[in-house]
């Protein structure tokens, strides 16, 4: 399992305990930010080696 792999899985997780924990819903959105962040900086990386 590749790293784009396990950071969609971490973020399928997210969603879901954004949804069901609104108690902690800024420490969920926090790490849904920090997931599409890092994918984000994949995929630049990706295109500028391409």
């Amino acid at each position: 399992m590749n790293r784009t792999e396990i950071l969609r899985l971490e973020r399928e997780k997210v969603l879901t305990n954004i949804v069901e924990d609104n108690g902690n819903r800024v420490k969920w959105l926090t790490a849904l930010m920090d997931i599409d962040d890092e994918m984000e900086e994949m995929a630049e990386k990706k295109q500028k080696t391409n």
